[in-house]
């Protein structure tokens, strides 16, 4: 049995200033015909993790290719021009969303094209995963994201990924035009995986996402290493959004200074944090846990605004 690999532009555009915006994806596959998994990354330009999960899965591959049957998608850059400026959005005026332009259109503006391109490059295959970090002051468990109304036949699906929660996302119109959601709304089986601890070491991180995915390949028969089969080592929370989450808020700018960890269970009434002034030297506020429960998002030393998003807790209920 060989093994293939194969580098492919498979979409352009060309932009102001005779710049060329082009999306390039990198096929391992063997010539045994096999379920088809597309994994892609980096459609948010500051979100540099994803890279390294790329890279590091693909090496895997090309490592031991006797254990490969079907093929393996790899788009490691879908926003490349923010991602070399370290920018969130597609450096347009204005600046763009990747991630809320899908479907996309063969004959729209440059980035409704490209995503119309990805979106049809992707369409039929067995499962497609987008890999997202946090932004650049907020940290993030392993979590699988999952679309509402498909979301009782996909979580079964997402277990073999082994995360930390799965959050099964509301049906509304701005997750409908993300990548996942719009293949979610053609009955694909695709997933957001996102995870960002703000380590010093991110191959931790990078290691347990590419380990859930060979987990799930080997699920879906793509890959054939029985030490990489998984199961959660406890029950994995399913978090509805408004029911089992509470999003915890401040009152006051500032500087936020949080008191627990990334992780960690937390009593009603535990201080989570404070808002300091750096100018008066005083704390302006204390922000309390609501509930009892697991801290599954956690804002780093941050400035913050009223109505920032500080922390999301995993209710008790839900444990």
């Amino acid at each position: 049995m060989s093994f293939n690999k194969e580098i492919t532009t498979i979409a352009e555009a060309s932009l102001p200033i005779g710049e060329q915006w082009s999306i390039r994806r990198c096929r391992l596959s063997s010539d045994t015909p096999g379920p088809r998994i597309c994994i892609t990354s980096g459609i948010h330009g500051d979100e540099m993790l994803g890279q390294l999960i790329l890279y590091t899965l693909s090496r895997t591959i090309q490592e031991q290719p006797e254990f490969l049957t079907g093929t393996v998608d790899l788009y490691p850059m879908l926003n490349p021009l923010g991602l070399d400026l370290n920018d969130r959005m597609v450096p347009s005026n204005p600046r763009l969303d990747m991630n809320r332009a899908f479907p996309g259109s063969p004959d729209g503006t440059p980035l409704e094209t490209m995503c119309w391109h990805i979106l049809h490059d992707v369409e039929d295959a067995d499962l497609i995963l987008d890999i997202h970090a946090s932004t650049n002051d907020k940290n993030e468990l392993f979590e699988v994201r999952i679309h509402y109304p498909s979301h009782k036949d996909q979580i079964p699906k997402a277990m073999p990924l082994c995360p930390d929660v799965i959050w099964i996302y509301p049906d509304k119109p701005s997750f409908d035009s993300s990548l996942t959601g719009s293949l979610s709304r053609q009955g694909r089986d695709a997933f957001i995986l996102e995870i960002d601890t703000r380590s010093f070491l991110p191959e931790t991180d990078c290691d347990r996402v590419v380990s859930g995915i060979l987990s799930k390949m080997c699920d879906l028969g793509i890959w054939h290493d029985p030490a990489r089969i998984r199961t959660p080592a406890h029950p994995v929370p399913i978090l509805h959004s408004g029911v089992d989450i509470a999003r915890i808020t401040c009152e006051h700018s500032g500087l936020y200074l949080p008191v627990h960890h990334l992780g960690e269970t937390v009593q009603a009434g535990e201080i989570l944090g404070h808002i300091v002034s750096a100018m008066e030297g005083t704390a302006l506020e204390t922000i309390f846990a609501p509930c009892r429960g697991l801290i599954f998002t956690q804002r780093a030393c941050s400035a913050v605004y009223p109505g920032t998003l500080l922390a999301r807790i995993q209710k008790e209920a839900a444990i």
